[in-house]
């Protein structure tokens, strides 16, 4: 037993002769023990009650309370019982007696100092490692209380964290049907109004066919408008369900393809009274997916022009390093960090729909299909100066495009 580094260890010494008690207490100081001694059994019954003991050494023979009769009351008072020697001149019939009375084990007086000692180390021993044995329970205990703790919060967090998003998933759903009603009922509206028309004039003895023609035109646009919010709810169930594909093909043409859809964009441009500068290659080609880009530029084009502002929209194509770059600016209402923050999302907007309309799920198909290629889309804007986005796709397949050019959306 080292006794330099122990914790501290109590013993009870009870003895009614003061210059035994010293002698045990000389014995035992190599040990660095906290002896703790007692002159009657009276007086040990009060130490015990105080203080946790490793071993009890004890005399027979006391006045009053002796030896075995204080022994008795330990083990009838004792939660745990404390370890007893017995210290004894008595002759070896009593020694049978001291064991039924509960000593662990007796020592002649005068007690020879090593037996002493090596009688004590075992119980001291036992006694720390039992202490030690109760400390790690304890701790054990403690940790896995902390960590059901810990479990529990993480539990609580992720609820309310299930809570929050199922009640903004609600909101953006409520949302979403309201704007979707709305913006499906609105093409309908006009649609029906030139059906009525058409069917008025054909009651007609002779119908006016230029008047006929024009109306078929009007309602054909109306279908297609009614066609185009319906790919755009069917592209964002397949995005949300991993099931967006794509069709690359070699050799795409993506300067053809803008310049084709700002072509049709001129009347919707007219409207809005903005200008449109088309710049690009004579041609950029890489392997991609014909419409899915066509819907991309047909995104950010009527983006501009809805929110333009009247303003001249700039669009520039250019090729480097194996990279196309679109870009695709407005000089209008533009748009704050909190909204370039969010402008991506699913049915998110920049703007009241009242007031410009749409789904709000132009963007982030855009997005989507981008990052489907390999590419990527950012933006920039201020409030009152316009928005600029910018498109960089792989020319060749994402797996063969290696590096190039990026910008952190």
């Amino acid at each position: 037993m080292r006794t330099g580094d122990a914790p501290r260890t109590s013993v009870l010494l009870v003895d009614d002769q003061p210059a035994d008690l010293v002698a045990l207490e000389r014995h035992l100081a190599p040990f660095a023990l906290h002896l703790v001694k007692a002159c009657s059994g009276e007086e040990a019954l009060h130490r015990i009650e105080d203080e946790d003991f490793a071993l009890v050494l004890m005399d027979v023979r006391m006045p009053g309370l002796d030896g075995f009769e204080t022994a008795r009351l330990l083990r009838e008072n004792e939660a745990h019982p404390v370890p007893l020697i017995f210290l004894t001149g008595a002759p070896p019939e009593e020694h049978t007696l001291a064991y039924e009375r509960g000593a662990v084990d007796w020592l002649l007086k005068p007690v020879e100092p090593e037996i002493l000692r090596a009688k004590v180390r075992v119980f001291v021993e036992l006694h720390r490692e039992r202490e030690e044995l109760r400390r790690q329970q304890v701790e054990l205990r403690e940790r896995e209380r902390e960590v059901l703790e810990e479990r529990r919060l993480r539990v609580e967090a992720e609820r309310e964290r299930l809570v929050v998003e199922l009640r903004e998933a609600v909101r953006l759903r409520d949302e979403f049907l309201s704007v979707a009603s709305h913006e499906l009922k609105t093409p309908l509206t006009p649609l029906a109004l030139r059906l009525q028309l058409m069917k008025n004039g054909l009651r007609e003895g002779a119908p006016d066919v230029e008047r006929l023609r024009g109306h078929v035109e009007v309602a054909h646009g109306q279908v297609r408008r009614m066609a185009s919010l319906v790919d755009s709810l069917l592209d964002a169930t397949r995005i949300t369900s991993g099931r967006l594909a794509l069709r690359r093909e070699r050799d795409v043409d993506l300067a053809a393809i803008v310049r084709d859809v700002a072509a049709g964009f001129e009347t919707q441009a007219m409207r809005a009274g903005c200008s449109m500068e088309i710049e690009t290659p004579a041609r950029v080609l890489g392997q991609w997916d014909v419409l899915r880009l066509e819907q991309v530029v047909a995104n950010l084009l009527s983006n501009a022009l809805k929110f333009g502002a009247g303003a001249p929209v700039q669009v520039r194509l250019e090729e480097h390093a194996g990279w196309a770059r679109l870009t695709v600016r407005d000089e209008g209402i533009g748009m704050d960090e909190e909204v370039r923050a969010r402008i991506f999302g699913r049915f998110e907007r920049g703007v009241s729909e009242r007031h410009y309309g749409g789904l709000g799920l132009g963007l982030f198909i855009t997005h989507e299909v981008l990052k489907a290629l390999g590419g990527h889309i950012h933006v920039e804007s201020t409030p009152g100066r316009g928005s600029t986005f910018t498109v960089e796709l792989p020319c060749s397949c994402p797996e063969e495009a290696g590096g190039g050019p990026r910008h952190d959306a």
